[in-house]
Protein backbone atom coordinates (compact mmCIF):
# COMPACT_ATOMS: atom_id res chain seq x y z
CA UNK A 1 0.00 0.00 0.00
CA UNK A 2 2.68 2.36 0.35
CA UNK A 3 3.79 2.01 -3.49
CA UNK A 4 -0.07 3.53 -4.02
CA UNK A 5 0.42 6.24 -1.59
CA UNK A 6 3.62 7.24 -3.01
CA UNK A 7 1.62 7.39 -6.94
CA UNK A 8 -1.22 9.35 -5.10
CA UNK A 9 1.08 11.67 -4.00
CA UNK A 10 3.37 12.63 -6.61
CA UNK A 11 -0.10 12.44 -8.92
CA UNK A 12 -1.96 14.80 -6.93
CA UNK A 13 1.40 17.11 -7.11
CA UNK A 14 1.85 16.28 -11.07
CA UNK A 15 -1.76 16.17 -11.89
CA UNK A 16 -4.59 18.61 -11.54
CA UNK A 17 -7.24 15.82 -11.66
CA UNK A 18 -6.96 11.73 -11.83
CA UNK A 19 -10.30 10.27 -13.05
CA UNK A 20 -11.46 6.55 -13.49
CA UNK A 21 -14.02 5.15 -15.34
CA UNK A 22 -15.21 1.69 -16.92
CA UNK A 23 -16.17 -1.22 -14.85
CA UNK A 24 -14.13 -2.42 -11.54
CA UNK A 25 -11.24 -4.56 -11.97
CA UNK A 26 -12.81 -8.38 -11.70
CA UNK A 27 -11.89 -10.34 -8.65
CA UNK A 28 -9.00 -12.65 -8.61
CA UNK A 29 -5.50 -12.88 -10.94
CA UNK A 30 -5.61 -10.26 -13.39
CA UNK A 31 -2.96 -9.59 -16.40
CA UNK A 32 -3.82 -5.30 -16.63
CA UNK A 33 -2.60 -3.80 -19.96
CA UNK A 34 -1.83 -0.33 -20.77
CA UNK A 35 -1.41 1.60 -23.67
CA UNK A 36 2.10 4.02 -23.08
CA UNK A 37 2.45 6.98 -24.25
CA UNK A 38 3.95 8.84 -21.06
CA UNK A 39 6.82 7.16 -19.89
CA UNK A 40 7.10 7.05 -16.26
CA UNK A 41 4.17 8.80 -16.03
CA UNK A 42 1.91 5.79 -17.08
CA UNK A 43 2.44 3.42 -14.06
CA UNK A 44 2.59 6.35 -12.03
CA UNK A 45 -1.09 7.49 -12.68
CA UNK A 46 -2.22 4.25 -13.15
CA UNK A 47 -0.93 3.11 -9.60
CA UNK A 48 -2.74 6.15 -8.34
CA UNK A 49 -5.93 5.32 -10.11
CA UNK A 50 -6.20 1.22 -9.80
CA UNK A 51 -8.50 -0.03 -6.85
CA UNK A 52 -6.05 -2.85 -6.08
CA UNK A 53 -2.16 -2.90 -6.02
CA UNK A 54 -0.29 -4.65 -8.91
CA UNK A 55 3.11 -5.56 -9.35
CA UNK A 56 4.41 -4.38 -12.97
CA UNK A 57 6.27 -5.49 -15.63
CA UNK A 58 9.73 -2.89 -16.47
CA UNK A 59 12.29 -2.93 -18.63
CA UNK A 60 15.52 -4.74 -17.07
CA UNK A 61 17.64 -1.18 -17.78
CA UNK A 62 15.51 1.28 -15.21
CA UNK A 63 17.52 -0.77 -12.46
CA UNK A 64 20.40 0.99 -14.10
CA UNK A 65 18.90 4.22 -12.64
CA UNK A 66 19.94 3.94 -9.14
CA UNK A 67 17.49 6.99 -8.17
CA UNK A 68 14.66 4.87 -9.28
CA UNK A 69 15.67 1.42 -7.41
CA UNK A 70 13.64 2.40 -3.96
CA UNK A 71 10.71 2.69 -6.57
CA UNK A 72 11.27 -0.23 -8.69
CA UNK A 73 11.09 -2.06 -5.44
CA UNK A 74 7.84 -0.52 -3.70
CA UNK A 75 6.20 -0.64 -7.07
CA UNK A 76 7.03 -4.76 -6.95
CA UNK A 77 8.65 -4.06 -10.57
CA UNK A 78 9.20 -7.51 -12.34
CA UNK A 79 12.48 -7.26 -14.52
CA UNK A 80 11.81 -7.60 -18.48
CA UNK A 81 15.12 -8.38 -20.37
CA UNK A 82 14.14 -6.68 -24.07
CA UNK A 83 15.86 -8.28 -27.51
CA UNK A 84 16.00 -4.04 -28.28
CA UNK A 85 18.29 -3.75 -25.21
CA UNK A 86 20.42 -6.93 -25.42
CA UNK A 87 20.68 -10.09 -23.29
CA UNK A 88 17.54 -10.86 -23.94
CA UNK A 89 17.57 -15.06 -23.42
CA UNK A 90 15.32 -17.55 -23.48
CA UNK A 91 16.20 -18.33 -19.99
CA UNK A 92 15.55 -14.61 -18.83
CA UNK A 93 11.97 -14.69 -20.83
CA UNK A 94 11.40 -17.68 -18.46
CA UNK A 95 12.13 -16.40 -15.62
CA UNK A 96 10.09 -13.14 -16.47
CA UNK A 97 6.86 -15.34 -17.00
CA UNK A 98 7.82 -17.44 -13.84
CA UNK A 99 7.35 -14.55 -11.83
CA UNK A 100 4.27 -13.54 -13.23
CA UNK A 101 2.94 -16.59 -13.13
CA UNK A 102 3.82 -16.96 -9.45
CA UNK A 103 1.71 -13.78 -8.57
CA UNK A 104 -1.25 -14.91 -10.30
CA UNK A 105 -1.39 -17.96 -8.46
CA UNK A 106 -1.16 -16.35 -5.54
CA UNK A 107 -4.73 -14.28 -6.53
CA UNK A 108 -2.66 -11.07 -7.33
CA UNK A 109 -2.28 -8.77 -10.48
CA UNK A 110 0.12 -7.94 -12.58
CA UNK A 111 0.33 -4.69 -15.12
CA UNK A 112 2.12 -4.45 -17.83
CA UNK A 113 2.81 -2.32 -21.32
CA UNK A 114 1.91 -4.82 -24.53
CA UNK A 115 3.31 -2.28 -26.60
CA UNK A 116 7.03 -2.65 -24.86
CA UNK A 117 8.02 0.89 -25.37
CA UNK A 118 6.90 4.25 -24.50
CA UNK A 119 5.79 6.98 -27.45
CA UNK A 120 3.92 9.36 -29.27
CA UNK A 121 2.72 8.10 -32.24
CA UNK A 122 -0.96 8.69 -33.11
CA UNK A 123 -1.39 4.67 -33.32
CA UNK A 124 -0.43 2.07 -30.65
CA UNK A 125 3.00 0.39 -31.26
CA UNK A 126 2.95 -3.51 -32.97
CA UNK A 127 2.09 -5.02 -29.35
CA UNK A 128 4.48 -7.88 -28.16
CA UNK A 129 2.81 -11.47 -27.95
CA UNK A 130 4.44 -11.73 -24.04
CA UNK A 131 1.08 -10.75 -22.83
CA UNK A 132 -0.86 -13.15 -24.91
CA UNK A 133 1.37 -15.84 -24.58
CA UNK A 134 2.00 -15.32 -20.57
CA UNK A 135 -2.06 -16.02 -19.70
CA UNK A 136 -2.09 -18.63 -22.24
CA UNK A 137 0.54 -20.73 -20.52
CA UNK A 138 -1.17 -19.74 -17.04
CA UNK A 139 -1.19 -22.13 -14.31
CA UNK A 140 -4.40 -20.72 -13.09
CA UNK A 141 -7.18 -18.94 -14.77
CA UNK A 142 -6.89 -14.75 -14.93
CA UNK A 143 -8.66 -11.89 -16.31
CA UNK A 144 -6.93 -9.87 -19.06
CA UNK A 145 -8.05 -6.35 -18.46
CA UNK A 146 -7.63 -3.60 -20.99
CA UNK A 147 -6.69 -0.24 -19.46
CA UNK A 148 -6.48 3.16 -21.82
CA UNK A 149 -4.41 6.81 -20.70
CA UNK A 150 -5.42 9.42 -21.43
CA UNK A 151 -3.84 12.39 -21.14
CA UNK A 152 -5.24 16.07 -21.40
CA UNK A 153 -2.07 17.56 -22.25
CA UNK A 154 0.36 15.06 -21.33
CA UNK A 155 3.98 17.24 -21.10
CA UNK A 156 2.16 19.86 -19.19
CA UNK A 157 2.39 20.16 -15.22
CA UNK A 158 -0.69 20.19 -13.35
CA UNK A 159 -3.25 18.74 -16.51
CA UNK A 160 -5.22 15.95 -16.31
CA UNK A 161 -5.39 12.20 -16.82
CA UNK A 162 -8.30 9.49 -17.22
CA UNK A 163 -7.61 5.98 -16.57
CA UNK A 164 -10.30 4.24 -18.95
CA UNK A 165 -11.08 0.39 -17.84
CA UNK A 166 -12.41 -1.52 -20.37
CA UNK A 167 -14.58 -5.34 -19.81
CA UNK A 168 -11.78 -8.22 -19.82
CA UNK A 169 -10.61 -9.61 -22.66
CA UNK A 170 -12.12 -13.01 -23.90
CA UNK A 171 -9.65 -15.78 -24.16
CA UNK A 172 -10.97 -18.74 -23.05
CA UNK A 173 -11.52 -20.27 -26.53
CA UNK A 174 -7.99 -20.23 -26.93
CA UNK A 175 -7.03 -21.80 -24.21
CA UNK A 176 -7.15 -25.52 -25.55
CA UNK A 177 -4.47 -24.61 -27.95
CA UNK A 178 -1.93 -23.44 -25.48
CA UNK A 179 0.48 -20.56 -26.51
CA UNK A 180 0.26 -21.99 -29.98
CA UNK A 181 1.46 -19.01 -32.56
CA UNK A 182 -2.17 -19.18 -34.45
CA UNK A 183 -3.69 -18.81 -30.62
CA UNK A 184 -1.07 -15.95 -29.33
CA UNK A 185 -1.93 -13.81 -32.29
CA UNK A 186 -5.46 -14.19 -32.65
CA UNK A 187 -5.38 -12.49 -28.81
CA UNK A 188 -2.52 -10.39 -29.24
CA UNK A 189 -4.95 -9.05 -31.90
CA UNK A 190 -8.25 -8.76 -29.56
CA UNK A 191 -6.22 -7.03 -27.32
CA UNK A 192 -5.23 -4.41 -29.51
CA UNK A 193 -8.49 -3.66 -30.63
CA UNK A 194 -9.85 -3.69 -26.69
CA UNK A 195 -6.84 -1.14 -26.27
CA UNK A 196 -7.76 0.95 -28.61
CA UNK A 197 -11.29 1.56 -27.99
CA UNK A 198 -10.23 2.50 -24.73
CA UNK A 199 -7.64 5.29 -26.20
CA UNK A 200 -7.21 8.25 -28.52
CA UNK A 201 -5.19 5.97 -30.85
CA UNK A 202 -5.67 4.81 -34.13
CA UNK A 203 -4.45 4.25 -37.55
CA UNK A 204 -5.94 7.11 -39.57
CA UNK A 205 -3.39 9.77 -38.58
CA UNK A 206 -5.06 12.55 -40.12
CA UNK A 207 -8.41 11.67 -39.67
CA UNK A 208 -7.56 11.42 -35.88
CA UNK A 209 -6.08 14.47 -35.19
CA UNK A 210 -8.99 16.35 -37.07
CA UNK A 211 -11.46 14.49 -34.25
CA UNK A 212 -9.31 15.56 -31.21
CA UNK A 213 -9.05 18.79 -32.69
CA UNK A 214 -13.35 19.54 -33.03
CA UNK A 215 -13.76 17.49 -29.91
CA UNK A 216 -11.55 20.10 -27.99
CA UNK A 217 -13.75 22.41 -29.86
CA UNK A 218 -16.97 21.21 -28.34
CA UNK A 219 -15.10 21.06 -24.85
CA UNK A 220 -17.25 22.94 -22.01
CA UNK A 221 -14.37 23.20 -19.48
CA UNK A 222 -11.27 24.63 -19.00
CA UNK A 223 -8.22 22.36 -20.65
CA UNK A 224 -6.60 21.01 -17.80
CA UNK A 225 -10.24 20.05 -16.35
CA UNK A 226 -11.75 18.68 -19.10
CA UNK A 227 -14.16 16.04 -19.18
CA UNK A 228 -11.48 13.42 -20.71
CA UNK A 229 -14.28 10.36 -21.10
CA UNK A 230 -16.58 12.59 -22.60
CA UNK A 231 -13.54 13.98 -25.19
CA UNK A 232 -12.48 10.24 -25.50
CA UNK A 233 -16.40 9.30 -26.62
CA UNK A 234 -16.62 12.06 -28.74
CA UNK A 235 -13.36 11.32 -30.73
CA UNK A 236 -14.15 7.63 -31.52
CA UNK A 237 -17.64 8.54 -32.84
CA UNK A 238 -16.36 10.97 -34.62
CA UNK A 239 -13.28 8.69 -36.42
CA UNK A 240 -15.49 5.99 -38.59
CA UNK A 241 -17.67 9.04 -39.45
CA UNK A 242 -14.61 11.63 -40.82
CA UNK A 243 -12.75 8.86 -42.45
CA UNK A 244 -15.70 8.16 -44.22
CA UNK A 245 -15.94 11.89 -45.65
CA UNK A 246 -14.35 12.35 -49.37
CA UNK A 247 -11.46 13.77 -49.51
CA UNK A 248 -12.58 17.35 -50.42
CA UNK A 249 -15.02 17.66 -47.70
CA UNK A 250 -12.10 16.55 -45.29
CA UNK A 251 -10.37 18.97 -46.35
CA UNK A 252 -12.77 22.11 -45.93
CA UNK A 253 -14.00 20.76 -42.46
CA UNK A 254 -10.09 20.62 -41.41
CA UNK A 255 -9.83 24.49 -43.04
CA UNK A 256 -12.93 25.50 -40.79
CA UNK A 257 -11.54 24.20 -37.63
CA UNK A 258 -7.92 25.14 -37.95
CA UNK A 259 -9.51 28.71 -38.57
CA UNK A 260 -11.55 28.59 -35.62
CA UNK A 261 -8.13 27.41 -33.00
CA UNK A 262 -6.54 30.67 -35.00
CA UNK A 263 -9.68 32.86 -33.80
CA UNK A 264 -9.62 31.42 -30.38
CA UNK A 265 -5.76 31.85 -29.98
CA UNK A 266 -5.67 35.60 -31.53
CA UNK A 267 -8.61 36.65 -28.99
CA UNK A 268 -7.20 34.58 -26.06
CA UNK A 269 -10.52 32.76 -25.53
CA UNK A 270 -11.42 28.64 -24.79
CA UNK A 271 -13.64 27.15 -26.75
CA UNK A 272 -16.17 26.94 -23.58
CA UNK A 273 -16.30 30.36 -23.39
CA UNK A 274 -17.65 30.97 -26.99
CA UNK A 275 -21.41 31.97 -26.84
CA UNK A 276 -21.70 32.19 -22.87
CA UNK A 277 -24.41 34.48 -21.76
CA UNK A 278 -22.62 35.72 -18.54
CA UNK A 279 -26.09 36.26 -16.82
CA UNK A 280 -26.08 38.53 -14.10
CA UNK A 281 -26.97 35.68 -11.28
CA UNK A 282 -24.22 34.08 -12.08
CA UNK A 283 -21.97 36.71 -12.34
CA UNK A 284 -22.75 38.09 -8.63
CA UNK A 285 -22.61 34.22 -7.61
CA UNK A 286 -19.05 34.28 -8.91
CA UNK A 287 -17.63 37.37 -7.66
CA UNK A 288 -17.32 36.99 -3.97
CA UNK A 289 -15.38 33.60 -4.73
CA UNK A 290 -13.31 34.54 -7.47
CA UNK A 291 -12.19 37.90 -5.50
CA UNK A 292 -11.27 35.64 -2.53
CA UNK A 293 -8.88 33.34 -4.63
CA UNK A 294 -7.59 36.45 -6.93
CA UNK A 295 -6.43 38.23 -3.32
CA UNK A 296 -4.99 34.18 -2.07
CA UNK A 297 -3.54 34.17 -5.44
CA UNK A 298 -1.32 37.60 -4.53
CA UNK A 299 -0.33 36.35 -1.21
CA UNK A 300 1.09 33.41 -2.73
CA UNK A 301 2.52 34.48 -6.25
CA UNK A 302 5.57 35.93 -4.49
CA UNK A 303 6.42 32.91 -3.15
CA UNK A 304 6.07 30.77 -6.54
CA UNK A 305 8.16 33.67 -8.02
CA UNK A 306 10.55 32.32 -5.57
CA UNK A 307 10.49 28.78 -7.45
CA UNK A 308 10.31 30.27 -10.70
CA UNK A 309 14.24 29.44 -11.56
CA UNK A 310 14.04 26.11 -10.74
CA UNK A 311 10.75 25.52 -12.91
CA UNK A 312 12.13 27.41 -16.02
CA UNK A 313 15.26 25.20 -15.29
CA UNK A 314 13.75 22.36 -15.55
CA UNK A 315 11.97 22.91 -18.73
CA UNK A 316 14.77 24.23 -20.27
CA UNK A 317 16.69 21.46 -19.85
CA UNK A 318 14.12 19.10 -20.74
CA UNK A 319 13.80 20.71 -23.83
CA UNK A 320 17.41 20.89 -24.25
CA UNK A 321 17.96 17.44 -23.98
CA UNK A 322 15.12 15.11 -25.15
CA UNK A 323 12.80 15.67 -28.12
CA UNK A 324 11.25 12.88 -27.57
CA UNK A 325 7.71 14.14 -26.60
CA UNK A 326 6.48 10.37 -23.94
CA UNK A 327 9.38 11.61 -22.32
CA UNK A 328 9.11 15.21 -21.15
CA UNK A 329 6.62 14.81 -18.44
CA UNK A 330 8.98 12.12 -16.78
CA UNK A 331 12.06 13.97 -17.07
CA UNK A 332 10.12 17.39 -15.80
CA UNK A 333 9.03 15.21 -12.61
CA UNK A 334 12.19 14.07 -11.69
CA UNK A 335 13.78 17.57 -12.46
CA UNK A 336 11.33 19.01 -10.18
CA UNK A 337 11.24 16.64 -7.25
CA UNK A 338 14.85 16.91 -7.74
CA UNK A 339 15.33 20.73 -8.13
CA UNK A 340 12.73 22.09 -6.13
CA UNK A 341 13.57 20.92 -3.03
CA UNK A 342 17.68 21.53 -3.60
CA UNK A 343 16.86 24.92 -4.28
CA UNK A 344 14.99 25.44 -0.73
CA UNK A 345 17.83 24.30 0.74
CA UNK A 346 19.87 26.72 -0.98
CA UNK A 347 17.72 29.67 -0.19
CA UNK A 348 17.44 28.32 3.27
CA UNK A 349 21.27 28.28 3.89
CA UNK A 350 21.12 31.56 2.22
CA UNK A 351 18.50 33.01 4.85
CA UNK A 352 20.15 31.59 8.03
CA UNK A 353 23.63 32.79 7.06
CA UNK A 354 22.33 36.37 6.49
CA UNK A 355 18.76 36.53 8.82
CA UNK A 356 19.43 33.94 11.37
CA UNK A 357 18.53 30.37 11.26
CA UNK A 358 14.39 31.17 11.57
CA UNK A 359 14.51 32.72 8.43
CA UNK A 360 16.11 29.30 7.21
CA UNK A 361 12.54 27.84 7.55
CA UNK A 362 10.63 30.45 4.93
CA UNK A 363 12.10 28.83 1.74
CA UNK A 364 10.95 24.98 2.38
CA UNK A 365 7.89 26.67 4.38
CA UNK A 366 7.25 28.49 0.83
CA UNK A 367 7.51 25.33 -1.38
CA UNK A 368 5.01 23.70 1.11
CA UNK A 369 2.52 26.51 0.69
CA UNK A 370 3.28 26.57 -3.29
CA UNK A 371 1.95 23.23 -3.69
CA UNK A 372 -0.81 23.39 -0.97
CA UNK A 373 -1.99 26.65 -3.33
CA UNK A 374 -1.39 25.61 -6.48
CA UNK A 375 -5.40 24.81 -6.66
CA UNK A 376 -6.22 28.29 -5.58
CA UNK A 377 -3.54 29.71 -8.01
CA UNK A 378 -5.34 27.74 -10.88
CA UNK A 379 -8.73 28.61 -10.06
CA UNK A 380 -7.43 32.42 -9.94
CA UNK A 381 -5.55 31.94 -13.26
CA UNK A 382 -9.27 30.50 -14.46
CA UNK A 383 -10.83 33.72 -12.91
CA UNK A 384 -8.42 36.38 -14.74
CA UNK A 385 -9.74 33.88 -18.45
CA UNK A 386 -13.37 34.33 -16.99
CA UNK A 387 -12.91 38.54 -17.06
CA UNK A 388 -11.09 37.79 -20.73
CA UNK A 389 -14.12 36.13 -21.89
CA UNK A 390 -17.11 38.50 -20.89
CA UNK A 391 -14.74 41.11 -22.16
CA UNK A 392 -15.05 39.57 -25.58
CA UNK A 393 -18.71 38.35 -25.09
CA UNK A 394 -19.70 40.73 -27.59
CA UNK A 395 -16.63 40.73 -30.52
CA UNK A 396 -18.53 39.90 -34.01
CA UNK A 397 -17.52 36.92 -34.73
CA UNK A 398 -18.92 35.12 -32.26
CA UNK A 399 -22.38 34.20 -33.76
CA UNK A 400 -20.21 32.77 -36.85
CA UNK A 401 -18.74 30.42 -34.43
CA UNK A 402 -21.70 29.66 -32.59
CA UNK A 403 -23.53 28.81 -36.35
CA UNK A 404 -20.39 26.64 -36.91
CA UNK A 405 -20.78 24.88 -34.29
CA UNK A 406 -24.62 23.73 -34.71
CA UNK A 407 -23.79 22.49 -38.49
CA UNK A 408 -21.15 20.54 -36.78
CA UNK A 409 -23.35 19.12 -33.98
CA UNK A 410 -26.01 18.74 -36.71
CA UNK A 411 -23.33 16.95 -39.51
CA UNK A 412 -22.20 14.61 -36.07
CA UNK A 413 -24.95 14.21 -33.98
CA UNK A 414 -22.75 11.93 -31.62
CA UNK A 415 -21.14 14.65 -30.42
CA UNK A 416 -23.46 15.71 -28.44
CA UNK A 417 -23.14 13.07 -26.45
Amino acid sequence: MAASRVARWLGRIWFRALRCEGPALPPGPCLILLNHPNGLLDPLAAAALLDRRAGWLAKATLWKVVPLRPLLAAFRAIPVTRPKDGGATPESIRQCFLKVHEVLEQGGSVAMFPEGVSHSEADLAPLKTGAARMILSSPVPASLVPVGLVYGDRATFRHSVLLRLGEPVLWEDLAPRGAAPEAVAELTARIRAALQSLTLHDPEVRVLALAQEVAWLLAEAPGSRVDLEALRRRVRALVPHLAALPGEELAALETRVHGAQAWLRTKGLRPDQVGHPYPGAEIRHWLPGAALRLGLAALLLPLALLFWPTYRLVDWAVARFTDEGDQAATFKLLGGLLMHPLWAAVLAALAGWRRGWGAALIPPVALLMVLLGLPALERAAEDLQAIRGFRRRRDPAVPELLEARRRLVEAFPELEG
